[in-house]
């Protein structure tokens, strides 16, 4: 009980967050590009602005080599005016050319009034120059710029004469200074373009991928409903089809190798490079070679273990005869899985919102930026926090107080931006100022700890279903009042143990993820001792979050069996795993993997129908391909989501098999306890647990 207490408040804290979260964060931020003022670009006030415009793009090449040490953190920051316009400008331009006027772009404080365009330049009200541009992710990114190669930049004034173009420094432009001022931002944002090609990829198939996790969900469906009737047949023919899968995988993949090997001269390595195209590496022999040998492995380690497993098949066959049996009874438990899946996708979902909002909340924050640092450089204040209005450049240096990020900072001073602001929403701002790390640590312990919840939620009710087919062994009610009855007792007494259970998962995660996060921070500052010291703690912790979480799988079982609390129940789980590892490991484990099979057997079967179709590769279905970039995003989409459908109907079975062979191995306690007591096990599990019949 004082664990669903904890669990409760902290679901209050969360939501607390959210709101702070939902009234100071801008997902606007993350689409929109801002100003060095911090104003986004095509929004609010700017809204008629979409465009940014960088007033000299040179500064950002001896930015973009300033030393890390002095860059703390930031890449990339251009020392440069930059303002919202409303078009990309589509003339190249200088401050002394007649043609400037039309095409100059200066600061909002500048009117058309103002013509003394010298005097703008030298205030850095106005750009010195103008290139055509071109919208590139709503920056104006100069074009044409690799054709320029090393050539001096050149433009036609009013006059029809062809003038230099001279930067900021009075130096003539060249391509070159452009594409190395330009390549930091163009890099960051071929990646974004790639990102769109995705999405709009998505956005065409989406029906295809719903049709083909549709025809999943049937397949699974059909597949358990044959399972209660012709258990060993179906794991027989899963078995075999997993195999013949695999065999076929591994045949077309030689067979494409082959065929693109002659085509290359019988070279097997050709040029190799890194493209966003997938249809690249789908024309290099290589990648069908690799696809081979990888199908080959898995085909020929599948082989051993079904061969070193040959004799405990059996047993395991009886064992899912018996789940088969639990849940053709209760066959309502089929469709339960889909409930905390469905839970945990607004769970993540909201999550996902509320860190977005978080990482975009705070303030604007303005650093020093200079251009002309280097390693020997006696400036040790770039990137400091300064203010706008007060900030004067008394270094003579070429620096500028500019617009960083929004966030937070315990430098920033919030006491000229929080007025209005209520006192108690002022102190939990301020808390946060200072404390700027701990609301995403606690986001993520909360994402943990409700997702192990529901995860529990679902094993418990599952649980209870099957422990009370087991015991009642006149069946009493109708088979879907089993599940209602078993969803009841946990909502109404196990809040407190699924509460704890989860705890004790979502803080050994979180310690994973801040080890983690460490490790990348400080991966170029370690030796290698303190590097393999820190992977056998993250092996360690990965080891013990895998041994709780099937130690709580099991004690979900005793509780569903007993009734009794976390602790008691995980003490009785781990008595019968220690006083049974060799039962546990033939029988449950090798169910487990049989189960493992049926799940990638229509994985397979699914994803291998998917690349046909996607590839033309099915007579009469050219016409209802979709256009695509990359198909391999649907046909991946399709994959991951059939083996998720999969695994929440088999995930039904697999907790039919658990239950039943702990009942079983309690059923058997008991009896060595109490020679009267009357086992509950049918004569199937008497079979496999070989018990002599006393009839």
């Amino acid at each position: 009980i004082p664990c669903c207490i904890l669990f409760l408040i902290f679901i209050i804290l969360f939501v607390i967050l959210s709101i702070f979260a939902f009234i100071e964060g801008d997902p606007k931020q993350l689409i929109h590009p801002t100003d060095s003022q911090g104003h986004l670009c095509g929004s609010g006030e700017f809204a008629d602005r979409p465009y940014v415009y960088f007033f000299d793009w040179t500064k950002c090449i001896k930015a973009f080599n300033i030393p890390t040490n002095l860059a703390k953190g930031r890449p990339f920051v251009c020392p440069t005016t930059q303002v919202c316009v409303h078009q990309c400008p589509n003339r190249t331009s200088h401050y002394k050319f007649q043609s400037y006027p039309s095409t100059r772009v200066c600061t909002y404080d500048v009117t058309d009034e103002q013509t003394d365009n010298n005097q703008l330049v030298q205030d850095g009200k106005c750009a010195s120059y103008i290139l055509a541009s071109k919208p590139l992710f709503g920056r104006c990114v100069p074009e044409h710029i690799q054709s320029l190669a090393n050539s001096v930049l050149a433009a036609t004034d009013d006059d029809g004469r062809n003038k230099t173009i001279d930067g900021s420094d009075g130096q003539p432009l060249n391509g070159s200074k452009l594409e190395q001022g330009v390549k930091y931002l163009v890099d960051v944002l071929n990646l974004r373009e790639i990102a769109a090609f995705l999405m709009e990829d998505f956005a065409t198939s989406w029906q295809y991928i719903l049709l083909g996790l549709g025809f999943a969900a049937i397949i699974s469906f059909i597949w358990i409903v044959l399972m209660r009737w012709f258990a060993k047949p179906i794991v027989w023919l899963g078995i075999a089809l997993f195999i013949l899968l695999l065999a076929v995988a591994s045949g077309l993949s030689f067979f494409e190798f082959m065929q693109l090997r002659e085509k290359n001269d019988n070279q097997i390595f050709t040029e190799f490079k890194f493209v966003a195209d997938a249809n690249y590496y789908r024309s290099l022999p290589i990648t069908w070679l690799v696809i081979a040998i990888i199908c080959t492995i898995i085909l020929i380690i599948s082989v051993l273990i079904l061969l070193v497993l040959f004799k405990r098949l059996r047993i395991a066959l009886a064992i899912l005869k018996e789940a088969s049996k639990a849940v053709g009874y209760n066959f309502f438990s089929l469709f339960w899985p889909f409930i905390p899946f469905i839970l945990q996708i607004g769970v993540l979902a909201y999550w996902a919102v509320v860190s977005v909002y978080l990482a975009t909340a705070g303030k604007p924050i303005y650093r020093l930026a200079f251009s002309n640092l280097t390693n020997d450089s006696t400036v040790t204040h770039y990137g400091e926090i300064c203010n706008p209005r007060t900030w004067n450049n008394t270094d003579g240096l070429s620096g500028d107080c500019i617009f960083w990020e929004y966030g937070y900072d315990p430098q920033v001073d919030l006491d000229s931006v929080l007025n209005g602001t209520g006192r108690h929403f002022k102190s939990f701002i301020s808390f946060v100022n200072k404390n700027q790390w701990l609301p995403q640590l606690f986001s993520a312990f909360m994402l943990f700890w409700l997702t192990a919840f529901v995860i529990g939620l679902g094993q418990l009710v599952l649980a209870g279903v099957y422990a009370r087919y087991y015991w009642d062994g006149r069946r009493v009610g109708i088979p879907c009042s089993s599940l209602c009855l078993s969803l009841f007792r946990a909502l109404a007494f196990h809040l407190g143990t699924l509460a704890f259970g989860s705890l004790i998962i979502a803080i050994v995660k979180v310690i994973r993820t801040v080890l983690e996060y460490f490790q990348k921070k400080v991966k170029d500052k370690t030796g290698k001792v303190a590097k393999c010291l820190m992977c056998c703690c993250r092996c360690c912790l990965l080891c013990l979050e895998k041994f709780l979480k099937f130690l709580n799988r099991n004690a979900y079982i005793m509780t569903a069996i007993y009734g009794t609390g976390f602790l008691t129940s995980a003490r009785r789980a781990f008595a019968v795993i220690v006083s049974n590892p060799l039962r546990l490991l033939v029988i449950d484990k090798v169910c487990d993997f049989l189960i493992f099979l049926g799940k990638m057997c229509i994985t397979a079967g699914i994803g291998i129908l998917g690349f046909f179709f996607f590839t033309h590769r099915i007579a009469g279905s050219e016409k209802y391909v979709p256009e695509l970039h990359y198909y391999f995003i649907p046909l991946a989409l399709i994959i991951v989501g059939t083996y998720i459908v999969a695994s929440c109907f088999f995930s039904v079975y697999s907790m039919a098999v658990d239950t039943l062979f702990l009942c079983a191995l309690e059923d058997l306690k008991l009896k060595e306890k109490n020679s009267r007591h009357e086992l509950k096990m049918s004569e199937n599990l008497q079979r496999v647990f070989r018990v002599k019949s006393h009839k």
